[in-house]
């Protein structure tokens, strides 16, 4: 099993916009005397905010979320300057090799068209890239500026998890296999028998274990979407539509690839050649047994839900595999080492944010700011 085995690093964010400012009314906070401008702030606000969009539909942006967004973004902010502030006084250097590969990093994240074709012509990824800076209101060297911030910020975490010791008995690991299977399974006696805190701890490996060892399938889709401000005649030309794709899919008069890139309202699944990975229960019932009871290469459909139309194919199915204790116990160790590193980590950040001369200047944040002082 894949578990990423290095310690998740702690606050950091990348923020594009650091504008040294003198105009107080333009201070967001001010940490051992350096500022944090507002724009700063409603800049990293403004990248929550769309995290949540992206990820949540059932997000709703209004003044109360905006406030607790802001608390979250004004906490990062902080305790990123007080990081960095002390990666300084330990000395932490940033290579320029490092700051480049980030830079590299950025522009293969934006070289895809709207389409989810990936760019590979260097004077349009370029341009591409640019672009996305001017939109952002921030040059190269500001940008090189922030990379070398957030990597100087991560060396020092690396450094004070690096410093840490952990130990765990055998007897630790067996029972937290036996609770990741207890979970896996949705064994409620045993699952009863967990303490609050244990189950909080083996939840998330549970649920990593649940996604490789389930049965699964592969799939393709065509999506027709039929929203809510769709009249009638228009449904019907896209169900009329839908019905002529598994046609022209089930003659061979077009491949799978070529009608979603031809036909398909979500062409995100073109970044993953048009396939993917389905685990057993994760989809409404009906469809479900649909998919699963599939033979290989069958196209299934068109199946109408309240969001659009379907149109699947079955590539590939892959049954239950369960894990012994034998071979889980190298990423239960991982998987413990992490979040124990990261406990002791957390708890040292919050220490060195609680000993800053830390001044938060936005008036709706100004009482009762966690890790902060007026």
């Amino acid at each position: 099993m894949k578990i990423n085995k290095n310690i998740v690093l702690l606050f950091t964010f990348l923020t594009f916009l650091l504008v040294a400012c003198s105009d107080k009314a333009n201070i967001a906070a001010i940490v051992n005397g350096t500022k944090i401008t507002k724009k700063t702030y409603e800049a990293t606000l403004g990248n929550l905010i769309l995290q949540q969009k992206q990820n949540n539909p059932n997000f709703v942006d209004n003044e109360q979320t905006r406030l607790l967004l802001g608390k979250m973004a004004l906490e990062q902010l902080i305790t990123n300057e007080v990081l960095f502030q002390e990666s300084q006084k330990a000395k932490i250097t940033v290579n320029e090799e490092a700051v480049d590969q980030n830079i590299n990093n950025l522009k293969q994240i934006l070289a895809v068209d709207e389409n989810g074709k990936v760019l590979t012509d260097k004077k349009q990824i370029k341009d591409k890239f640019n672009k996305k800076l001017k939109t952002d209101g921030v040059t190269l060297k500001q940008l090189r500026k922030n990379i070398r911030k957030e990597l100087s910020v991560k060396l020092f975490l690396k450094d004070l998890s690096d410093k840490q010791k952990i130990e765990l008995s055998e007897d630790i690991l067996e029972k937290f296999y036996d609770g990741t299977m207890a979970v896996a399974r949705k064994n409620q006696n045993k699952i009863k028998s967990l303490s609050t805190e244990d189950l909080a701890l083996i939840t998330p490996f549970a649920s990593e274990v649940k996604k490789i060892t389930a049965e699964r399938v592969s799939i393709s889709t065509i999506f027709l979407a039929t929203p809510e401000t769709m009249d009638s005649t228009e449904i019907a030309n896209k169900k009329e539509l839908a019905n002529k794709i598994v046609q022209e899919l089930r003659n061979r008069k077009i491949v799978f690839i070529q009608a979603i890139q031809m036909y398909s309202d979500d062409k995100s699944a073109l970044q993953t050649n048009g396939e993917q990975l389905i685990i057993r229960g994760t989809l409404p019932r009906d469809l479900d047994k649909k998919i699963f009871e599939a033979r290989l290469g069958r196209v299934i459909g068109p199946i109408t839900k309240p969001e659009g139309i379907y149109i699947l194919r079955v590539n590939e199915k892959r049954a239950a595999t369960p894990l012994t204790y034998g071979q889980l116990r190298s990423d239960i160790i991982n998987y413990l080492i992490s979040v124990a590193l990261q406990q002791k980590v957390q708890q040292q950040v919050k220490e060195l944010v609680q000993k800053s001369n830390v001044k938060i200047l936005l008036p709706e944040y100004k009482v009762n700011a966690p890790a902060a002082s007026n």
